[in-house]
């Protein structure tokens, strides 16, 4: 994946956060309570193992290319 797709799904990703986190908290504070609790820490862990993922480098393209031996070297 290119960088600018990254870009562009990480953003995507940081509003539709905003955009259910806020609906939690407002939820959370028509009850009563003033924190988000645990569903807002569990969005909170999605969304940073979400960026992660987006991301991670691709290591299979690169280590084919340095796992290959020549016969000399077997």
């Amino acid at each position: 994946m290119g960088k600018l797709a990254k870009v562009v799904v990480t953003i995507i990703v940081v509003f539709v956060f905003f955009g259910l986190f806020s609906a939690i908290v407002g939820s959370m504070s028509d009850s009563g309570q003033s924190t988000p609790g645990i569903f807002g820490l569990i969005l909170f862990a999605g969304v940073a193992g979400s960026i992660r993922a987006i991301w991670k480098s691709d290591d299979k393209e690169n280590s084919d290319d340095e796992n290959e031996d020549s016969i000399l070297q077997k």
